[in-house]
């Protein structure tokens, strides 16, 4: 192929487009990823991975992007609205959407990648609703008291990543190696909307609550992380990735705080704005993996636990391989946000120098549209 055209294909189909920053192979084996070779991806899934050979060629070029979104009103995430939280009796209820897309260039064991990253984060009581639900029919009533918690935030973030991994000379293992990598991070909005204490209609406006909104267009930040792989025999594979293990990251913002109108609950807008840091920092991350491979079954089975923020998760998932390049994968995992189990599926076709993988997150199958959580990803990578 003429390598002018080359070039155009890559720049139309890889670069990340406005779509969780993984694979879909990642996605599709319940995110248990940190002792699974996978490519170019293990830039950011555990950057020892990128010193395992994979058979292809010198250079390698991906790109992917993935959606998910999932809510703890246990009712379908397609009808997520203010009006079924309060029917659904959640206090809190809570939502998280999430967008990603990750494209990567490795040569060798060095490797180089743009992660985007767009995510919804919303927390709100059902006092909070019941006074937005009311004051929008104009049915906030003389004396009527309502408990408010109310947190939105929402955010994109570009973080541009270097990777770089390299094997051990220990013969106790059939293959170790060792990797790192530093991130930068660039980030384009954030928007967080907050609302706490408790409205009472008639008391004096801005008694008993505190109500404000911070916006900025400017975040800036570092972070690291390190990854060990070893492949321990034919069988079983091990990975550990500590992640941000230095990180720093600051929103540079405006504070523009509200009122409540004494009568009607209506937003009104309360003095001038003022200059704010949102410290924001990336949490610090341990994950422990391993990846068994039982004799002539073209399976793998993988596992995988991590520990962020004081909380154990654990993830598993599994792929068969069959004949001609394709793969099926299952996997499953415990979402924090809806308190349900997970499951993830997908599949993949895969040579020496192309690769194309598909991957979905449900509740429920078949009926999709009745989940509480759904996602999905694509991934493509090109070696040569």
């Amino acid at each position: 192929m003429n390598k002018r055209l080359l070039w155009l294909f890559l720049v139309l189909i890889f670069f990340p487009s406005a779509l969780r920053a993984q694979d879909a192979r990642g996605m599709a084996i319940g995110y248990a990823v940190s002792a699974a070779p996978l490519g170019i991806f293990g830039l950011y899934w555990n950057p020892a991975l990128e010193a395992v050979p994979d058979g292809g060629g010198s250079w390698d070029i991906a790109s992917g992007f993935s959606a998910f979104d999932t809510s703890n009103t246990n009712s379908a995430i397609l009808r997520f609205s203010p009006a079924n939280s309060i029917q659904s009796g959640q206090d809190p209820v809570q939502r998280l959407q999430e967008y990603s897309g990750l494209f990567g260039v490795q040569y060798g064991s060095l490797s180089f990648g743009v992660i985007y990253d767009q995510n919804l984060n919303y927390t709100a009581s059902q006092g909070a609703l019941a006074l937005f639900n009311d004051r929008s029919n104009n049915a906030v009533t003389a004396g009527s008291s309502y408990n408010l918690n109310y947190l939105q935030t929402t955010q994109q973030i570009e973080t541009f990543i270097l990777s770089y991994a390299m094997p051990l000379p220990l013969s106790s293992f059939q293959f170790l190696s060792v990797g790192g990598s530093l991130k930068y991070h660039y980030g384009t909005q954030y928007t967080q909307t907050s609302l706490t204490g408790t409205y009472t209609q008639g008391a004096p406006s801005g008694t008993g609550y505190q109500y404000t909104e911070i916006s900025s267009t400017s975040g800036l930040g570092l972070s690291m992380d390190l990854g060990l792989y070893a492949k321990i025999s034919d069988m079983l594979n091990v990975g550990l990735m500590i992640q941000n293990i230095q990180s720093n990251y600051n929103w540079q913002a405006q504070q523009q705080n509200y009122t409540l109108d004494p009568t009607t609950g209506q937003d009104v807008l309360s003095g001038p704005s003022s200059s704010v840091t949102v410290v924001q920092p990336f949490p610090y991350t341990t994950k422990l993996g391993i990846a068994i491979a039982p004799p002539d079954k073209n399976t793998f089975l993988e596992a995988e636990v991590s520990w962020v923020n004081q909380t154990t998760h654990w993830k598993a998932g599994m792929e068969r391989y069959y004949p001609g390049g394709l793969v099926i994968r299952l996997g499953t995992f415990a979402d924090d946000i809806s308190g349900q189990q997970l499951w993830t599926f997908g599949a993949g076709y895969f040579n020496s120098n192309f690769s194309l993988d598909l991957a979905g997150i449900t509740r429920s199958v078949p009926d999709l549209q009745d989940s509480v959580a759904l996602g999905g990803g694509i991934d493509v990578s090109v070696r040569f």
